[in-house]
């Protein structure tokens, strides 16, 4: 037992090369990313063609697309229906559709469905699951960074849903309120 000690003092005991010192010294002199005291982190998703976001906090997991089960006697709504996650059968809402987003035209290219994602949401006692196009991931910004949503957009369904924009990746996503939302989704599926 005592060789190994003696070996690994021996490693530590030995010359550091210059090239290990520069290095080492670039790290330590490299600006860091610090996150601004205030900073707020979302979760940026795509539906259709829209990017939008929602708090990270309400946002409990994503995972592959999994089948809905349709219920009976329920064809249109924000339900689409069921979808097991890990055992736990959950309901399915339509966020699109309360959001007013209409589908991407047929002449635009579709993503592939591999990229389709399930968001399990949960806020307060209320948890439900919802279809997403594709998830970027999280995100982090500043509350001055957010600026109002655009005239157009507060015309839309989705509009009434929405914080405000931020800017990511050389375009605006809308930060949707998610307590209004979770409201509209007890009030609709009673």
């Amino acid at each position: 037992m005592a060789d190994i000690y003696c070996h690994a003092a021996r490693l530590l005991d030995r010359e550091v090369s210059e090239e290990a010192l520069w290095e080492s010294t670039a790290n330590v002199a490299a600006k860091k990313n610090v996150v601004e005291p205030g900073a707020k982190s979302v979760t940026i998703f795509r539906i259709g063609t829209e990017w939008l976001a929602l708090p990270t906090d309400v946002v409990l997991a994503i995972g592959d697309r999994g089948t809905i089960r349709r219920l009976p006697g329920r064809r249109s709504g924000i339900l689409s229906g069921l979808v097991n996650v890990r055992g736990e059968l959950l309901l399915c809402v339509a966020l699109g559709v309360v959001l007013g987003l209409d589908q991407p035209a047929g002449g635009q290219e579709a993503q592939p469905a591999s990229s389709e994602r399930l968001i399990v949401c949960k806020r307060r006692d209320s948890q439900l699951a919802f279809q997403v196009s594709e998830v970027h991931g999280l995100y982090r910004y500043h509350p001055k960074d957010m600026r109002n949503a655009p005239a157009t957009l507060s015309r839309a369904a989705a509009g009434i849903y929405t914080l405000g924009v931020v800017p990511w990746n050389d375009r605006m996503v809308g930060v949707l309120d998610d307590e209004l939302l979770f409201y509209t989704f007890s009030r609709g599926l009673t």
